[in-house]
């Protein structure tokens, strides 16, 4: 029996005794009791260390940022396409 199994299974004796021993909830209890544990496990582990950042770029002057933002931006030209109109289908009664 592995290590997690004895864990499960004590917290499911646990379960049913806390309850009153009741028959048949056997499957309940151990369903319970394995959420219980694994959610204990997966508290227990450290997480995993972060991985350092790279070198910061090195940053550039004041002066090269003010005269990047002030560029005007390149426009595109979009072409117009023609529509050409449909003759309407309206019903008129009358």
């Amino acid at each position: 029996m592995s290590d997690i199994e004895a864990k499960i299974r004590e917290k499911a004796r646990e379960l049913w005794l806390a309850e009153g021993q009741p028959e048949g909830r056997a499957d309940q209890h151990w369903h319970e009791a394995e959420a219980l544990v694994r959610a204990e496990e997966a508290a227990a582990k450290p997480k995993a260390a972060r991985k350092p950042r790279a070198a910061v770029a090195k940053k550039e002057p004041a002066e090269a940022k003010v005269a990047a933002a002030k560029k005007p931006a390149a426009k595109k030209e979009v072409a117009k396409k023609e529509v050409a109109k449909k003759p309407s289908l309206k019903v008129v009664s009358g």
